[in-house]
C-alpha cells in the first residue's frame, strides 16, 4: 500500500505534475491524486503546495524526495520520516507576524512540546503577511485585524494597550497618566500609515478633536523608540514593542482606551494541517494561561 503511494509522490515530485506523473508511471492521473492525497491523509501531513495544475514541494516533501530519490523503494526508511513529521518529530513551520511578542511568546509554547521543529518568523504588515499566506511564503500569521475572509482561518488570540512613552527630560515624563487632550501639539515619532498602532491611534487623536506634530515618521518600532530616548518626542507604543530604558517613561491615557489586537490566522484549507493544528493549539494554551 504505501510502496504505490510514495511511488506516485515519487513520480509527481519527479516530473513536477500530477498528469506528468501518470504519464511517467503509465497511469491514469485521478489515480496518481489518488495515491498522493491517501499518503498525505495517512500520514496527515502536506507534500506538495497546490497551485492550479502546478506543484511545489512543501518541506516534508522535499525530505521524502531526498529518500525517494535514486535507488526508490527504500518504502521503510521514508514511512519512518513520515511517521516522525506525524508526531511531529521533524518539519519548518513558516511563521509571519506584525510584532515579535505574540509570535515568540507561542513559539515558545510550541517549541516545550515539540523540541526538533525548526520555525522561521517573518515581520511584516498585516496585509503583506495575509498576501504570503495565500502565496504558500507562510503557514501561519499573527495579525493585528481578523481578514473577515472565508479564505482564512482567524481567532483572537491578544490584545495590547497602546501607551505614549516619552523621554525622562519631557515635561509630561513625570506623570503617570495623562489626557488625550494634554497631547495637543506636541512632537511625535509616528508609526508610518500602514502600521495598526499609527491607526488606531489617529483614530483616537481624530474623535477627540486633537491635533498633534508629526516631526518623524518611520516603520520601524525600534526606531520610535531610539528617537524618543534623543529626545525629538513622543511615542505611541504597544506596550510590549516599549523599550526598557531609564530614560523612558510611560504614561498611560486616562480618558481613552487604546489597543491593538492580535489574530492568529491561516489558510482555511490547511487550518488541520499537523504543524499549523500545533501552533494553534500552542496559542490556545498562550490564551488559557494569561486567564485569571
Amino acid at each position: 500500500m504505501h510502496q504505490r503511494w510514495l511511488a506516485a509522490f515519487h513520480a509527481v515530485a519527479r516530473s513536477g505534475g500530477f498528469t506528468a506523473a501518470g504519464k511517467l508511471l503509465n497511469i491514469g492521473q485521478p489515480t496518481i491524486s489518488t495515491h498522493v492525497r491517501s499518503l498525505e491523509d495517512h500520514f496527515r501531513v502536506e507534500l506538495f503546495h497546490r497551485r492550479g495544475r502546478t506543484v511545489e514541494l512543501t518541506e516534508i516533501g522535499k525530505l521524502l524526495a531526498t529518500i525517494t530519490q535514486g535507488m526508490f523503494g527504500h518504502e521503510e526508511e521514508a514511512t519512518v520520516l513520515l511517521r516522525a513529521a506525524q508526531a511531529l518529530d521533524v518539519g519548518m513551520l513558516k511563521v509571519a507576524s506584525i510584532r515579535p511578542s505574540d509570535a515568540m511568546e507561542i513559539a515558545a509554547s510550541l517549541l516545550k512540546q515539540h523540541l526538533n521543529l525548526k520555525l522561521t518568523v517573518t515581520l511584516g504588515s498585516g496585509p503583506d503577511l495575509l498576501d504570503g499566506l495565500l502565496k504558500f511564503d507562510f503557514d501561519v500569521a499573527v495579525v493585528g485585524d481578523d481578514p473577515e475572509d472565508a479564505r482564512f482561518y482567524s481567532h483572537f488570540y491578544n490584545k495590547h494597550r497602546i501607551l505614549i512613552v516619552a523621554n525622562i527630560e519631557h515635561p509630561l515624563a513625570k506623570r503617570r497618566s495623562i489626557k488625550i487632550e494634554e497631547l495637543e501639539g506636541q512632537n511625535f515619532i509616528l508609526r508610518s500609515a500602514g502600521s495598526t498602532t499609527r491607526r488606531i491611534f489617529d483614530r483616537a487623536l481624530k474623535k477627540a478633536g486633537v491635533n498633534i506634530r508629526a516631526v518623524m515618521e518611520t516603520n520601524n518600532r525600534e526606531a520610535v523608540n531610539a528617537a524618543i530616548l534623543k529626545g525629538i518626542g513622543l511615542g505611541a507604543i504597544s506596550e510590549p514593542e516599549i523599550a526598557v530604558h531609564k530614560n523612558l517613561r510611560v504614561l498611560n491615557v486616562s480618558n481613552v482606551e487604546m489597543f491593538n489586537l492580535a489574530y492568529v490566522v491561516c489558510l482555511a484549507e490547511r487550518r488541520k494541517r499537523p504543524l499549523i493544528e500545533s501552533f494553534l493549539t500552542a496559542a490556545g494554551r498562550c490564551v488559557n494561561a494569561k486567564k485569571p
